[in-house]
Order: structure tokens, then sequence, then C-alpha cells
């Protein structure tokens, strides 16, 4: 399934193993970080990666089916689950966050920023498996808005575009094992250590200095921006320098709007939240 034809595309869908890449061996590698089938699991990422939109619209249907469920009820008091689903969620990314980044500074201190941007992982690596972790976390932070909805907190339309489009993209930047993946993948586990962790912390009702809130917010409004000039770079590189990358078009477009959108979206949030006007009010 594609929207237009792109022989980045169809060439690692044929096969993956002529992805570019880069194998980066760490010092120290886990039991879980090694042995999965990578090469067929790309082959479903690239045949499947669509099915990821049909489960946000199931998503968004179940969550109106829990508010209507609750309209009549009293919130749930799910305090100690909810710490239990956070403070797991925050183990989870500050040790994503320290095994990718371990691979992006080897990275490109050793190939450079060119590589770093363009060469996706080796699918048998260590980072490959972590992104694997990754897409899968993305299913499962979908969790995060059924624990607002049976709590009855209020619903953004942030939070759920946000869930829904970051799953879909990071399945369909999987099926092309992109050289962007590293950095978006580290950027993310980077700002979800922060906000899962005080997320945690104020589920047990431990209140935290309102500037906390605000740089959690800012660290996820810096990420989009970075967001933005990897994605620049990635065109620039591939499409005026023609220089070889592992990137397609289409990929690339999704990207551009999604960082765009999602860069709107939380400086909206941001005014809104942290102006002198809403403080005023």
């Amino acid at each position: 399934m594609s929207w237009f034809y792109d022989e980045e595309r169809e060439r690692i869908a044929a096969d993956p193993t002529k992805a570019l890449n880069i194998k980066y061996v760490p010092s120290t590698r886990f039991w879980f970080e090694e042995g999965l089938p990578h090469y067929q699991i790309i082959q479903l990422f690239v045949a499947y990666w669509h099915y990821t939109i049909l489960i946000s619209f199931l998503y968004i249907l179940t969550v109106f089916g829990i508010q209507k469920s609750m309209a009549r009820r009293k919130p749930m008091n799910l305090k100690w689950s909810l710490f239990a689903w956070n403070g797991s969620l925050a183990v989870f990314s500050i040790f994503g966050a320290i095994r990718t980044l371990e691979e992006v500074f080897n990275t490109v201190y050793y190939h450079g920023l060119y590589k770093g941007l363009c060469y996706g992982y080796e699918p048998s690596s260590m980072a490959a498996h972590w992104y694997l972790f990754f897409a899968v976390s993305k299913f499962v932070e979908l969790g995060d808005t059924v624990f607002l909805a049976l709590r009855k907190k209020p619903l953004t339309f942030l939070h759920c575009y946000h869930h829904c489009t970051v799953m879909v993209y990071t399945f369909h930047a999987g099926s092309e094992v992109m050289g962007m993946g590293r950095w978006f993948m580290g950027m993310n586990f980077i700002a979800h250590s922060f906000m899962y962790t005080y997320y945690a912390i104020m589920s047990v009702g431990i209140r935290l200095p309102r500037g906390l809130a605000k740089f959690v917010t800012l660290v996820q409004l810096l990420q989009m921006f970075v967001g933005l000039a990897v994605s620049l770079s990635a065109n620039v590189v591939k499409h005026v320098l023609h220089m070889p990358c592992q990137q397609s078009l289409q990929n690339l477009y999704l990207s551009y709007a999604i960082y765009a959108s999602y860069a709107v979206l939380f400086l909206q949030f941001f005014y809104q939240r942290y102006s002198n006007k809403s403080k005023r009010e």
C-alpha cells in the first residue's frame, strides 16, 4: 500500500537486506536485545503497517464508548494502578533512552553525521531490537487514554491525535529501516522519561512545582522542532545533494506533516496553559 511509487520503499519491501545500515555492537548486550528475526519483522511492517490506521479508529471508538459508559458513574480511583502504569513506562523510557542514545552517539562519532542521518540500523543489532520495543510501546501507550476516560478527566484533541499519529508513523518508518528513526526514537524516549516520571509522582498525590510541568512541556515542544530539523536535513541530503539516504519521499512528507502539526498544537497548549493571561484567569 503506497500513495505513489517510491523507489526507496519498493527496494526495501523487495529485500530488506539491501537497506543502507550501520551495525553498532555495544560492550554489553542483554538477553532481550538479540535473537529476534528482524528481516521477517521488517517485511511484516511493510505488509501491515497501514493496519495501525484501523487500530487508531478503533481506539477512538473505544474511548468514546468508555466515556459514554462512565457518564452516570463516579470517576474510578485508580491511584496505585496509575502509579504502576506511569512508573513502568518511565523505567522503560529511561532505559530505552540510555540504550538508543548510546547507539546515536557512537554512530555520529565514528561514522559522521551524514551516516547517522541516512543509514538505518542493521536489522539484527541491539538498536533494531529497541526500535521494535519502541513500536510495540506505541500500542501500549494507548492505555494512557483509557486511564483518563475511566477517571473522567478531560480528553483533548492533542492527546488523542498525538497517540494515534505517533503509532501510525512509527510503524510506517519501521517498514523502511530509515536513518532518521534513531533520532526520533531517542528524542521520544527522552521526552517520555521526564513525562512518565512526572506523571508517576503526581499520580500518588505528591504535588510538584508548576515549573516542572512547564519543563516537561518545553522538552516535548523542543522534540517537535528538532524533528522538523532532522526531516529537513534528510531532505536536503537526498534531494538537493543527491547522496544515498535510507529515506523515502513518502515517509518524509509524513514526518513534515506530523511534526509541524505537533509543533502548532503544543505551542497552542503551552500558550493556553502557561501564558500570563491563563495565570490570571
